[in-house]
């Protein structure tokens, strides 16, 4: 048997390509006519440097390099067989799971069913790696006729003891017996294989081939079976190794801790590195005292993989333990340090600075492997900022580039009825135009934004956009041009949607390819411009040609999908487009950005076989890597192991090996994890917990050194000098820019905060709503305040008794609330209130008619105030002004909150309501002549249990109005005609408004001393 094995430490393609040379080298055309087998198709590529750097020439004929067949689905080769082509065709994945999809939505009612589209598709999927790994595994040996392995697998099924599994497992398999049979009813029509089955099928005829007619070129298999390989695969191996003149196989070398194992022992150790490969081996009818050197080569660093190996010893060969060789570990780790992260931010960023300094040595190649997709993504993130690009090898998924987004972002607003975030979402995107030009159309959006999407949602669909824009320009009759071009805008819009506007939930189902052609259609006349057509931009660049790809696969497969209900789409629409990625994430909007040639971000399967001078083994976490070992929902443990496939704890071994092996062939190894993962707790993984106690149990205190990364990486983000606080605002714009008037609220504002004064009357800076702000306060008295305007307006100066006096009430209170545009069920909770304060109101004006003249609502005054540095207009809109018979006035304040104490308004720092009177007594309110105030009240509105109450200021009314012309004309001298700086909040006691607390820094100086 030509059985070799490449020791553990040793570059494996480096040395593999070495030995090749060697064997081949000799003959004129033994190299281009050779075969080599390697596990994957990076390794393949890999290869190619090695075997050039190997001959030392500039040129050379390489060997065919290939990816072995049915090592996995998705990254394998067949060989160019003439017994493959007599082989139907594999089913292709897509359309497999939505076929699959079609079943499981049948699951019945009484067991919980049917499942929403998209679990429907994600159970599809889980379904579809168990078939692939019921045929990979061998589970039942697949016949020559693959149409009879279906009543194998039926009959294994039923074999499964359902009497003895819980009543929901019973369910399961009885189902799972019908998708199965089903299932290969519906390949049988089609004339397809399984995509596993095919792979099977496809070693089993190269092996047949091989085994009839040998070939007398070398064939090598090499770098296969670290981590196991599916049976059929282990007998193609067997073939080469046996039965084939210049076949050789060509193996991982075990460390010296495991060599030492015996077979019965490790085989029971599914998680154990080498546990897959003597399985293999086993089923080759050898053993690794089989295996010969591959080269003479001995390995620059046998004591890390010995001690990497005897930390990970099985159960069984614990009692290595005992040996202690402290020094001689202590050796073993050199070159191998540990990153202890905070988090995963953390983590990536001291990976980053860890590969950075990789690069000092002139030719280093540097790596990160790791299965976290998310601390891949922070590390690409954060290696720019030391001037390297560097590609995930697993690419992007499409549903996270910006035309994949762009599609998502589509389904939902069409989900949301065009809703204010859903809607700005996609208007905003760099696709969108709806054949605008692209600044034109931005600025029209933005006027939508601010004219009626901010603020209350307006009504659903277009109907509601047409509406909230009439009501945003009502009155407005001078402003006709901009209300037009926002017309024009959702007209484009509605026409670019199509019937492809709604999605919801009590429609009828509808089938799921006429849902994804109208998505499609209406993505394409939204990416629109003049001079481009939608399908060129959507499709544009390398993310656009992977999506088109994807997407020419997946509609033949929503062809198979069932009817769906059309509120489903959006969520069945992303898990199909996020099974697609991209390989190049970082080409950007036409133009490719340069990976760096040394670095590399890989997965677990990308890195097999691959050596770097320094690589970094990142999100070294449990359920992170290894992942959890989880059977899936089709199938428990003991289903799983009475139905002959292995126990989930086999993928464990697998990942393991990647471990092993990418630990010790980088001459520089940091074994990074993070304290915390996504906010919660993480548990180092088991191997770095074996290694911790295996160290420890040699010398106390012994372990792998920790990095300094991340202190280093911390440190660059850290201020040289101490933060120090800044100074408080203190705004000083020359007289020209300061404001003439003033306002009775603007006082309130001045007084507790001058710098927000500033900011919203002199820079005229006002915060903008929020995206469908749900009705609050705010709104609620605006609507109290409309009705009893509209009620007083209406009502006559006589009181015309209870009955009239409540019809008049519910008409002001029905117009109020339909110029208020309230949703259905804010509505139902405020009319109530709003009556229970209608009655209180009519109560109240029964009791005060007898003695009133006159009865004012929203009474508007303007008072010139004559200063020696010139003049300061104030202004004031009292909510009720009365003249009672007697000439004197009362002035009342409507609150549906809570009024301000009396105590804040003898200090001052609540001056509206004496202001108000002081306005009122200089006769400054249109059309109602001077007078005494003799009352000044406040009315609690709040149409509760209580729905109001009145609260008067009581007396000392002159002292109130005197102190309030004081303050407001030292206000007017200091601020408006004076020079003195708006300091933001110079009384921190007294309330502010927050909308500039941002602008004005108050987070950084109001922590320390300064100002």
């Amino acid at each position: 048997m030509r059985l070799f094995r490449i020791p553990l430490g040793l570059p494996f393609l480096p040395t593999l390509a070495r030995g090749v040379m060697q064997r081949l080298g000799g003959e004129a055309d033994a190299l281009p006519r050779s075969l080599i087998l390697l596990p994957t198709q990076r390794s393949a590529r890999a290869a190619h440097r090695a075997f050039l750097d190997a001959s030392e020439k500039e040129a050379l004929l390489l060997p065919q390099l290939r990816a072995l067949a049915g090592l996995s689905v998705e990254d394998a080769d067949e060989l160019q067989l003439p017994a493959l082509l007599e082989l139907p065709p594999a089913v292709e994945a897509l359309r497999r799971q939505a076929v699959l999809a079609r079943f499981v939505a049948r699951w019945p009612r009484h067991a919980g069913g049917p499942p929403t589209a998209r679990h429907a598709w994600e159970l599809a999927g889980e379904l579809a790696r168990l078939l692939d790994e019921i045929a990979l595994e061998e589970a039942e040996p697949i016949p020559d006729d693959p149409a009879r392995l279906t009543d194998a697998w039926l009959a294994r099924l039923e074999d499964l003891a359902p009497e003895k599994l819980a009543t929901h497992w019973q369910i399961t398999t009885t189902f799972l017996r019908g998708v199965v049979g089903e299932w290969q009813g519906w390949l049988d029509a089609e004339g397809l294989l399984d995509i596993g089955v095919r792979r099977v099928l496809a070693l089993k005829a190269q092996r047949t081939a091989w085994e009839d007619d040998p070939p007398e070129t070398p064939v090598i298999a090499a770098g296969i079976g670290l981590g196991g390989t599916v049976p059929a695969a282990a007998d193609l191996l067997r073939v080469v190794a046996t039965r084939l003149p210049r076949g050789f196989v060509v193996l991982a070398g075990e460390d010296p801790a495991t060599a030492r194992v015996p077979d019965e022992h490790l085989l029971d150790s599914c998680t154990h590195p080498f546990a897959g490969q003597r399985r293999m081996l086993r089923r080759m009818g050898a053993t690794m005292a089989d295996a010969r050197d591959w080269t003479a080569d001995q390995p620059p660093r046998a004591d890390r993989p010995a001690l990497l190996g005897s930390a990970l010893l099985p159960a069984e060969g614990l009692r290595a333990w005992m040996d202690r060789r402290p020094r001689r570990w202590s050796e073993a780790m050199a070159g191998m340090t540990q990153i202890e992260a905070p988090d995963a931010q953390a983590e990536a960023a001291a990976i980053a600075l860890t590969l950075r300094g990789a690069l000092e040595r002139p030719g280093a190649r540097a790596a990160l492997v790791t299965p976290d997709r998310d601390l891949a993504c922070r590390v690409a993130s954060e290696l720019p900022r030391h001037g390297i690009l560097a590609e995930d090898s697993a690419g992007q998924r499409l549903s996270a580039t910006p035309n994949g987004n762009f599609l998502r972002l589509v389904a939902h607003l069409a989900a949301g009825e065009c809703g204010p975030v859903s809607l700005l979402s996609v208007m905003k995107h760099p696709l969108a135009a709806c054949g605008w030009e692209r600044p034109d159309w931005l600025a029209a959006v933005r006027r939508l934004e601010v004219a009626v999407l901010r603020g209350p949602s307006p009504g659903p669909g277009f109907r509601g956009l047409r509406a909230g824009i009439a009501a945003a320009f009502a009155g407005d009759r001078a402003d006709l041009d901009r209300m037009a071009l926002l017309e024009r805008l959702v007209s484009s819009l509605e026409t670019a949607l199509g019937p492809f506007h709604s999605l919801p939930r009590t429609a009828p189902l509808r089938p799921a390819l006429d849902l994804f052609d109208e998505h499609l259609a209406a993505a394409e006349r939204l990416a629109e411009t003049p001079s481009r057509p939608g399908g060129l931009r959507l499709y544009a660049h390398a993310e656009g040609e992977a999506l088109a790809r994807h997407l020419t696969l997946l509609r033949p497969a929503m062809a198979e999908m069932p009817p769906v209900q059309p509120a489903e789409w959006p969520a069945l629409f992303e898990a199909a487009l996020s099974l697609g990625t991209t390989a190049c994430p970082r080409v950007s909007r036409g133009r490719r950005e340069q990976a760096h040639p040394h670095v590399e971000i890989l997965g677990l399967l990308e890195a097999r076989l691959l050596d770097f001078d320094c690589v970094v083994l990142g999100a070294l976490d449990e359920t992170v890597w290894p992942l959890a070992a989880d059977p899936g929902p089709w199938m428990s443990r003991p289903m799983r192991r009475d139905f002959g496939l292995p126990p989930p704890e086999l993928r464990i071994g697998r990942v393991a090996a990647d471990f092993l092996s990418v630990a010790c062939s980088g001459r520089e190894v940091t074994l990074s994890r993070a304290a915390r993962r996504g906010g919660s707790p993480t548990v180092p993984a088991r191997w770095l917990t074996r290694l911790s106690t295996f160290l420890r149990g040699q010398r106390p205190g012994l372990g792998v050194p920790l990095s300094a990364a991340p202190a280093w990486a911390e440190a660059l983000d850290r201020s040289a000098e101490p933060p120090r606080p800044c100074t408080r605002p203190a705004i000083a714009p020359p007289a020209e820019a300061r404001p003439s008037r003033v306002t009775v609220s603007d006082v309130r504002t001045l007084l507790a905060d001058p710098y927000a004064f500033y900011a919203q009357r002199i820079l005229r800076l006002r915060a903008l709503a929020p995206l469908e702000q749900e009705p609050g306060s705010a709104d609620y008295g605006t609507l109290v305040h409309s009705a009893i305007h509209r009620f007083l307006d209406a009502l006559p100066p006589a009181w015309p008794g209870e009955a009239a006096a409540r019809r008049l009430w519910d008409a002001a209170q029905d117009e109020a609330i339909a110029r208020a545009h309230l949703r259905p069920a804010v509505e139902a909770l405020w009319r109530p209130r709003l009556g229970r304060i209608g009655g209180f109101v009519r109560g109240l004006e029964a009791s005060l008619r007898p003695g009133l003249a006159e009865a004012h609502a929203e009474a508007e005054a303007k008072l010139t105030l004559r200063r020696p540095a010139g003049a300061v207009a104030l202004e004031a809109r009292a909510d009720r002004l009365d003249v009672l018979k007697d000439g004197a006035i009362r002035i009342v304040d409507f609150k549906t909150g809570q009024p301000p104490s009396q105590k804040a308004v003898r200090e001052g720092s609540e001056p509206q309501l004496p202001l108000e009177g002081l306005l009122a007594e200089a006769g400054a309110f249109e059309g109602i002549r001077p007078g005494p105030v003799r009352e000044l009240e406040y009315w609690q509105l709040s149409g509760a249990l209580e729905p109001g109450k009145v609260r008067p200021l009581g007396a000392e009314l002159e002292s109130l109005l005197e102190e309030a012309r004081r303050s407001v004309e030292g206000l007017a001298d200091r601020f408006l005609l004076g020079s003195a700086p708006f300091l933001s909040r110079p009384h921190p006691a007294r309330p502010a408004r927050g909308d500039y607390a941002h602008l004005a820094r108050i987070a950084e100086w109001s922590s320390g001393a300064a100002g």
